[in-house]
């Protein structure tokens, strides 16, 4: 009788973020496919826990940074190693695991101690360049990078950055899009949760919505798309257009830095933000056009979710993954960081309602047919299988 496969999977964050989502969504699709003993390490706890455990075996992490945060950075390097140790104890007195699945560069310190036991480890990898170089440093990516079987990057500019900064060969990099679950709202249920949102926010009923979603910061571009609204606010001035950004808790710095500069902008009353849920696609149901104003994206679910209820997305070019999906034809790009061009864009898309729902119609049948957890999760399972065969060939 055979025995089952043994596969752990590395999750950086219980947080709705996107990286763990696509885990989460592969591990359900999974779980009914393969009879495999599957374990799952996560690092903290998170309004993804309970979903995450309903996949495996759960094993929760403190992050090893909470205790070694107050030392001096000599004796913190020389500590890691021993602590990240200490706390994967656990899954080293279980039976040996045929392969080890990480999912984002911010698992990088568990790969560090999983591989120099020898274990087999496919990364996947949802960075680019400044994400890269902000998780860890150059001299650590490139000893434990250099250890890895095989990696999975989310998008082109993933794979790029893996290849031409990283020295990886071409070969290891395998590039898998990120996906999200099919929509399961109908176009008069989209139609009922925007008149509700508008009745809720006292928003005219023929008013344009321009939308946003994600953490607040600078990555994601928050203050590209108040300056963006204030640019859109003060163009044609009778022009009924309300902003709404879904993300942030409020209490964070993020939150306070946004919504100071609504009020600096004189854009209170027309920008709206709402914390994180896990409703967003009500909201998503009430935007016409989706700003995606990141820097740095390497394949944004946000656009994706977007797309899903028909909505087109702006984007920067050189901004990571948003141009591979929005060029397509599910919406506009915008030379990078210019403001001005991406409000036109908005603009245009506002007020060509035609032109507007072709792409919006382009992208929900992009997002069907391409990055849907049904057309991509097969990729990631035959690149596990692909790892779990040379690891039966090399113990052989």
């Amino acid at each position: 009788m055979a025995t089952k496969h043994r596969v752990l999977f590395l999750c950086h964050s219980a947080s709705r973020n996107g990286a763990t989502i696509v885990l989460l969504h592969f591990l359900r699709w999974l779980k009914g496919r393969v009879d495999w003993e599957i374990d799952v390490v996560v690092e903290g706890r998170g309004p993804l826990i309970d979903e995450l455990r309903a996949c495996g075996r759960i094993t929760v992490l403190r992050n090893p940074a909470t205790f070694l945060a107050g030392l001096p950075n000599k004796w913190r390097d020389a500590t890691a190693m021993l602590l990240e140790k200490l706390l994967l104890s656990p899954v080293f007195l279980r039976p040996r695991y045929d392969v080890i699945y990480a999912n984002t560069a911010a698992t990088w310190h568990l790969v560090s101690v999983l591989e120099r036991k020898g274990y087999k480890v496919l990364w996947h990898v949802h960075e680019m360049s400044y994400g890269l170089r902000t998780i860890l440093r150059r001299d650590e990516a490139v000893r434990t990078f250099r250890a890895v079987a095989d990696f999975i990057a989310v998008s082109a500019g993933v794979q790029a950055a893996l290849q031409d900064e990283y020295k990886i060969d071409p070969e290891k990099v395998s590039l898998v899009h990120a996906f999200v679950a099919a929509s399961a709202i109908t176009a008069a249920d989209s139609v009922r949760r925007r008149q509700q949102l508008f009745q809720r926010l006292d928003w005219p009923q023929d008013t344009a919505v321009v939308g946003g979603c994600g953490a607040l910061g600078w990555r994601k571009g928050t203050d590209l798309f108040l300056q963006v609204a204030k640019t859109i606010a003060e163009s044609r001035g009778s022009r009924q257009v309300r902003f709404l950004w879904v993300g942030g808790d409020g209490n964070d710095q993020g939150s306070r830095e946004f919504d100071h500069d609504v009020r600096a902008l004189g854009l209170h009353g027309l920008c709206t933000r709402v914390a994180t849920t896990d409703d967003v696609v009500s909201y998503y149901a009430a935007m016409d056009v989706f700003a995606l104003t990141s820097r740095e994206d390497p394949f944004p679910l946000v656009m994706l979710e977007a797309g899903a209820q028909g909505v087109p997305t702006v984007c920067f070019d050189r901004s990571g993954g948003g141009p591979e999906f929005v060029g397509l034809g599910a919406g506009l790009v915008a030379p990078y960081l210019d403001t001005t061009v991406f409000a036109d864009h908005v603009l245009r898309l506002i007020d060509d309602s035609g032109h507007r729902r072709a792409l919006g119609d382009r992208a929900a049948s992009l997002v069907k047919e391409r990055y849907s957890v049904d057309t991509q999760a097969p990729k990631l399972l035959d690149l596990l299988e692909r790892v779990l065969a040379r690891s039966e060939g090399s113990a052989t």
